[in-house]
């Protein structure tokens, strides 16, 4: 039996040479081809064959790339073509009075002020009537007269007060002689003292009565002069005449008509200025002051807006409209805002303090709240986030995130936020 071959431990395997000679072999003839054709060929085959027979060369380690640093998230970099190309404007961050703008409805009211109620100085029926609703009168002017049935009483009441009066001056004139003749005759004990004492008694009561009469004459005197015609008007007639220039915006009584002096006649405003109430609701009734400007815009062709002032703010509410009526004072010499119109009001409140502010254009609304682009350098531009205060149409103030004096992008900040998320998404357009 022939004897079995082995190896030895930790030697070589007994195939381990000719299969070596078979390797160097194929590797030797390869060189016809080239070195990378051979590679090419002769590598899948031969990556087995190494590996089993221990012989395959160690992968090579992998050379690690330096990754470039990673671009600022908030940082923007435009050459000048390109801040030319989106049409890039710039503004400044400055200190300002801040100034609320409050919108609100309003209605135009006549200024009490300004309004005068008539009525009929005494009762009586109405002769003439001179105006009627929307006629404009003048200060001094007639607008009706009335038969004076008054009048007479009143110069009744005058004559007979005057004949009390003189009763009275007679009796008071006795009664100080008695007191008098009753003294010298007191001196020579021609009369008691009693009798000089009734005797000033009776000279007070005298007196009061004069001047109770005097009271009665001065009181018909003048009404006899309040209700007397006015000069060049017929005697027993009575004058309703208009204090103030003005329109007449309401008439209550009709020719004929037999009136008290209990009710309207007419009533008299003056257009010439007149009052909007503005209607204030939430914080802006605690916002708008006592002579804050306003604007009052009315549905008035080719007219331009009407300036005024806050005259006051109502304390009490409206129950209805939980709101606060603000008064505005308004010039309206051509008489274009009348009772009643509804207009629509702008009121610049002043808050009484002074804060930042930056260009409306300026800020940027993003996911994370509102941004806006400072410029850092020529070609740098840094998004900040802003917190805000008063938001108006042409400028909002800022209490965090631009301080006064640094240059904002205004128009086409838009491209520099289109820019920056470009970016950050990774592209390369």
């Amino acid at each position: 039996m022939p004897a079995v071959r082995q190896s030895r431990p930790g030697g070589r395997p007994p195939w381990r040479g000719p299969a070596l000679l078979v390797v160097l072999v194929a590797l030797a003839g390869a060189g016809w081809y080239g070195r990378d054709a051979a590679e090419a060929v002769l590598a899948p085959v031969l990556a087995p064959v190494l590996a089993r027979l221990g012989l395959a060369a160690p992968a090579p380690a992998p050379v690690a790339e330096e990754s470039p640093a990673p671009a600022d998230p908030n940082l923007v970099t435009l050459d000048a073509d390109g801040r030319t190309r989106i049409g890039l404007a710039f503004g400044t961050a400055e200190t300002r009075r801040i100034v609320l703008t409050v919108r609100s409805p309003g209605t135009v009211v006549f200024d009490e002020r300004r309004v005068t109620h008539l009525k009929p100085r005494t009762a009586g029926r109405v002769l003439t009537l001179a105006v009627q609703p929307g006629d404009p009168v003048r200060a001094g002017q007639t607008l009706a007269t009335l038969d004076a049935a008054g009048l007479l009483e009143a110069r009744n009441g005058l004559a007979e007060a005057q004949a009390s009066l003189a009763e009275a001056q007679a009796t008071e004139k006795v009664a100080d002689l008695n007191l008098r003749r009753g003294q010298d005759l007191l001196k020579v004990m021609g009369v008691a003292q009693a009798d000089v004492d009734r005797r000033q008694v009776d000279l007070a009561k005298a007196h009061a009565a004069t001047l109770a009469a005097k009271a009665r004459v001065d009181l018909y005197s003048a009404q006899v002069a309040r209700l007397a015609p006015e000069p060049g008007a017929p005697a027993g007639t009575s004058a309703i005449v208009s204090p103030i220039d003005g329109v007449v915006t309401a008439g209550g009584i009709t020719l004929g008509e037999v009136v008290d002096t209990g009710r309207d006649a007419f009533t008299v405003a003056d257009p010439s200025r007149i009052q909007v109430l503005a209607n204030l609701y939430g914080r802006d009734i605690a916002a708008v002051k006592a002579g804050d400007a306003a604007a009052i815009r009315a549905p008035v062709p080719d007219h331009p807006v009407f300036e005024g002032r806050v005259r006051s703010v109502n304390a009490a509410i409206d129950p209805a409209t939980n709101t606060a009526p603000a008064r505005i004072e308004v010039a309206n010499p051509e008489g274009s805002l009348r009772a009643n119109m509804f207009v629509s009001v702008e009121i610049a409140a002043d808050l009484g303090r002074e804060g930042t502010t930056i260009p409306a254009s300026a800020m940027q609304q993003t996911e994370d709240g509102p941004v806006a682009f400072v410029r850092t350098g020529d070609d740098r531009f840094e998004k900040r986030a802003l917190a805000l205060g008063v938001q108006r149409a042409d400028w909002v103030e800022v209490t965090k995130g631009v301080s006064p004096g640094e240059t904002v992008a205004t128009q086409g900040s838009f491209g520099l936020k289109a820019i920056l998320l470009r970016s950050l998404l990774g592209s390369t357009d």
